[in-house]
């Protein structure tokens, strides 16, 4: 299998801005705020990095399993982490001596945590030091919810390194930035903005600069240089015309097996449609068919993230993630409620941004057109094509 570059880049590679984030002494509360490509979920590697290399006692928390992974991979072998619910649910019993509070199961089966009995139990705790708890390093912060680090606080956590972006809260339960700064003790000018983006070509920039909300409380990235490359596609297709765009994927990752290619789905019926196109469908190759992946329920592959191929995902799997080319599967399904579109543009703000190089996206000939109210009209920011 063809690989592609998965490292952690060396100090001396840093900008000025990230190397002001890296040197943060190791005490204290700090929250970074940046946009996608900013290089905040690398900032948040190298601080378990320093921690792992002065065997602190420490823990990187993520939001997903995938991320959890993709995280691993790029540290290189050896780090602490959890996704934060698992990881809570099991210290909470520790500390408090007794199982989370949880609310009833909903439809999947799934407990949420119940967050006011977790307060009352958090306050009911006797006092006095039980030892020191370890270093937080939380990546994708927005994604948990404010209670989580006020109970934190109340169980003795004092220690914590949090990036985050509230522009990309794709999550019902989900922390601003203004509540994390305030969990965590901090004034305004405590925390750091990061500006530069390291990640997106200019036309991947320019496009997710698009669903940008307007939000102050994390301004996007800088949108990079101009350099030669792709602009956007959006490709209109008739839906029993599936195997024609699973063949337009394939060759696409044929012609360089280093790439990576996300494929985000809206719900879990396209994904599935198209992972099996994309397993089954014939198409003329000149290199072995691709690596074809999913990720989602109990299907959890060690994915290979240093290699190229193609790995077909839902939205909410995609956080965190870097692509060389993202295709945006079926994006008529998407919902836009009229009264709140922020909450479809903040997540096309995720999806576009998770690519480096290019993006495609696709939309049934037929289908809903909600989605149009949030898309670009601009030829030079996405282009339209029949397929």
């Amino acid at each position: 299998m063809a690989k592609r570059k998965l490292e952690l880049p060396r100090i001396e590679e840093l900008s000025k801005e990230q190397e002001r984030v890296r040197a943060l002494p190791k005490e204290g509360q700090h929250l970074i705020i940046g946009g996608p490509g900013t290089g905040k979920s690398v900032l948040a590697l190298l601080r378990a990095r320093r921690h792992q290399r002065e065997q602190d006692d420490y823990l990187f928390l993520v939001f997903n399993r995938l991320l959890d992974r993709a995280s691993g991979q790029l540290f290189g072998g050896g780090l602490v982490g959890r996704t934060w619910d698992s990881w809570f649910r099991g210290v909470f019993r520790k500390v408090a001596g007794q199982p989370v509070p949880v609310r009833k199961p909903n439809d999947n089966g799934y407990q949420e945590i119940d967050w006011a009995g977790i307060e009352e139990a958090v306050q009911a705790l006797p006092g006095g030091e039980d030892g020191r708890r370890p270093f937080l390093v939380i990546d994708e912060g927005q994604d948990m919810p404010p209670m989580f680090y006020g109970a934190l606080i109340g169980l003795g956590f004092d220690r914590f390194f949090v990036v985050a972006d509230q522009n990309q809260q794709i999550t019902e339960a989900n922390s601003s930035r203004k509540e994390i700064q305030d969990c965590l003790g901090l004034e305004a000018s405590e925390v750091i903005e990061l500006k530069q983006n390291y990640r997106n070509r200019y036309q991947v920039a320019r496009l997710a600069r698009e669903f940008y909300t307007g939000d102050p409380a994390s301004p996007p990235p800088e949108i990079p240089d101009r350099v030669p490359g792709t602009v956007p596609l959006l490709y209109c297709y008739d839906e029993a015309n599936l195997d024609a765009v699973a063949r337009g994927i394939l060759r696409l990752a044929d012609r360089d097996p280093r790439q990576l290619i996300g494929v985000i789905a809206p719900k879990n019926s396209v994904r599935e449609r198209y992972l099996d196109a994309l397993r089954t469908v014939e198409a003329e190759l000149d290199n072995p068919r691709p690596t074809i992946e999913t990720f989602f329920g109990d299907n959890r592959p060690d994915i290979a993230f240093d290699e190229g191929g193609i790995l077909v995902i839902n939205a909410q799997a995609c956080k965190g993630l870097e692509f060389d080319t993202a295709v945006l599967a079926d994006i008529d399904e998407h919902f836009v409620w009229r009264k709140d579109p922020d909450v479809a543009k903040r997540l096309f703000y995720v999806m576009v941004a998770r690519a480096r190089e290019r993006v495609f996206l696709f939309m049934k000939r037929g289908g809903r057109r909600e989605i149009e109210r949030i898309l670009p009209r601009s030829e030079d920011v996405l282009r339209r094509r029949e397929l």
